[in-house]
């Protein structure tokens, strides 16, 4: 049952071990409800910090299937610095911002010193080197998940910095959940980039979602 899949990697998070959720299926079976559905009760128990996002398929933006999760994660840490509890930027914060200019909204990333690189390769690896460790220190204060919807619309982009968001060792000890539509054609850039980038020793769990038994309809 997807929802006994979710509540099962959660909890497998949260004991130290990074955990990601790939919910498949067709168009209309219900996948981002159940989603959803599973991260609304994580958020009223208080258990976890949730960060959302979604592709779109008509959107034009970099790291498209990330951009949601980033634009919730610059709230959150502004909501931070304005209770006076900030958390600490990594090193390469800056690189991150270049990456996300949406991050300097936050006071204390928009001070950072931007130097003045045009080494696109090096900036992207700085980037991603500072998202893990940003991350990381969300991670040591309360249990995350991470949720993006319909991934199948993401780019080359986007696959990359998830796959080195849960490359092992010393990944950040959260839960990822992606809901993506099964059979498309043309075939999802970012999931064949995913699948071929995939970190070995990343633990994942997919679930395919079709239509319910009633009792199951009923309850959800």
């Amino acid at each position: 049952m997807p929802l006994q899949a979710l509540g099962d990697a959660f909890a497998e998070s949260r004991a130290g071990c990074p955990m990601t959720v790939r919910i498949a299926g067709v168009g209309g079976m219900g996948k981002s409800t159940i989603a959803h559905h599973f991260l609304d009760g994580v958020v009223q128990r208080g258990d976890a910090l949730v960060l959302r996002g979604r592709a779109y398929e008509r959107e034009v933006v970099p790291y498209k299937a990330v951009d949601g999760i980033i634009d919730a994660l610059s709230r959150h840490l502004l909501a931070l610095e304005e209770s006076g509890d900030p958390l600490a930027l990594p090193e390469d914060a800056w690189a991150l911002a270049r990456l996300f200019p949406v991050l300097r909204r936050v006071p204390s990333v928009a001070q950072l010193v931007n130097p003045k690189t045009v080494d696109l390769q090096g900036v992207r690896a700085r980037a991603f080197t500072a998202l893990r460790a940003l991350l990381v220190s969300l991670v040591r204060r309360a249990p995350l998940v991470l949720f993006i919807d319909d991934v199948q619309w993401g780019d080359v982009d986007s696959a990359m910095l998830v796959a080195d968001l849960v490359r092992p060792p010393d990944a950040p000890a959260l839960l990822l959940v992606m809901t993506f539509r099964s059979g498309e054609e043309p075939p999802s850039s970012f999931l064949a980039e995913l699948s071929q980038r995939w970190p070995e020793g990343a633990e994942a769990h997919e679930v395919l979602v079709g239509p319910l038994p009633i009792e199951e309809a009923e309850h959800l």
